[in-house]
This record gives C-alpha cells, structure tokens and sequence, in this order.
C-alpha cells in the first residue's frame, strides 16, 4: 500500500508547475518601445525628413520679378535635391559659411556681423535707379560703390535683419529637439539589440547632415 502511495505522490509533484519570478522579470526588463506600429514608423521618419528638408533649408532672397508660384517651385526643387542628394545641400551651406567669414573680414571697418555677411550674400542688398531696383549687390560690388562715393555704407543692423527673418531660436531649437528625439530612439534600440527598419537608417544619415546644415546656417536669415 505504501508502495503504491508513493508511485501516485511522485509523478505528481514532479508534474506540478513551477511558479518562479522568471517570466515576470523578462515582462519587467522588457521596454515599451520594443513593440512598434507601421504609422509609427512612418510618421516619425516622415517628420523627420521635413524638418530635414524643409525647415533646414535657408533659400537665398528671390528675385522682386519672381511671382510666389516660381517661388513655390524653386523650393520644392531644393527640397527634391535635399532628399536626393542631401550632401550637395551641405556642402552649399559650408560654402556660403566660408564666404560670409571672409565678407565679414572685409567690411570689418563697418561693423558687420556674420549675420549681414549672409544678408548680403543671399541677396539683401539692392541697388536702385529712379526708385526702382537695378541690380543687386555682391559684397566687392558694395565696396567699391562705398570707396568711389557712390553709397553710403549700408545702416542696417543685426536686429533688423533677425526682426525680419522667420526662423528664430524657438524654432530652430524644436526641429532640432524632433531631430534629436528620433536620434535618441534608434540609439536606445541599438542599446537593447533591437532592430531598425531601413527607412529609420535612412533617416538617420538625413537627421546627421541635418545638424551639420543647422550648424553652419544659424546666423542665416529664414524668409526674410
């Protein structure tokens, strides 16, 4: 009889579950962002490409014979090579960077800042004829004008030109924080061995020459 209670009991309590802390620490250590939607993906990344394509973009003054329709399609052309050839965009903005350095250096004598050396390089300054504009100005044009008397320097201050510009440090900084935040995401998954979409990847390369293009184009005027 005993024999036989002990064949019962063992298979018994060999079979029972066991009731460890294993699954609810792997539930624990698991974290939120490891389950993702498609729109979520989509959305981030296509935010992110905005701010990277749109937004970071600072266009040269357009032409007063320009009509807003031209306008219009000259900056969906940038944007289309932004997102094609994202490189060229940067190498534009370190271009006009090293340009207004060296304007800066030249009208040295009359207070200009970075921020007028881009003005004038993006095409600010126009020459009138009969109240009616000519021809604009590049900077060796400007100081040859100045040197035979022709003009006067122009007065135009740094607060001017930033009270007439549309992007400033409040906006500026809240495309880089959405850029920033998509960066911080893709770096926590790689943190967790988790994986990246292809899109994300390339979104990142876009999000990394983005800062690059905000840094050298901050002092630049927006839509002025």
């Amino acid at each position: 009889m005993r024999l036989l209670l002990c064949m019962i009991i063992i298979p018994v309590i060999q079979a029972a579950p066991t009731t460890n802390a294993t699954t609810t620490s792997d539930d624990f250590n698991t974290p939120s962002f490891t389950t993702r939607t498609l729109w979520g993906i989509v959305s981030s990344c296509v935010l992110t490409l905005f701010a990277c394509t749109y937004s970071a973009i600072h266009p040269n003054i357009p032409s007063p014979k320009d009509n807003s329709v031209r306008i219009l399609w000259r900056r969906l052309g940038i944007m289309v090579m932004a997102l094609i050839a994202p490189e060229l965009i940067v190498t534009w903005a370190m271009r006009q960077w090293i340009s207004a350095h060296h304007v800066t250096r030249q009208f040295k004598a009359s207070e200009y800042f970075i921020t007028h050396s881009f003005f004038v390089l993006m095409g600010g300054l126009m020459l009138y004829v009969d109240g009616k504009p000519y021809h604009t100005l590049q900077p060796d044009q400007i100081l040859k004008l100045i040197g035979a008397g022709c003009i006067n320097p122009p007065s135009l201050t740094e607060n001017q030109i930033r009270d007439r510009s549309k992007g400033n440090v409040i906006s500026k900084g809240l495309i880089i924080l959405q850029v920033a935040w998509f960066i911080l995401q893709l770096i926590s998954r790689a943190v967790y061995h988790l994986n990246t979409t292809k899109l994300e990847t390339g979104t990142l390369a876009f999000a990394v020459l983005n800062f690059l293009t905000y840094a050298v184009w901050w002092n630049k005027p927006l839509d002025v």
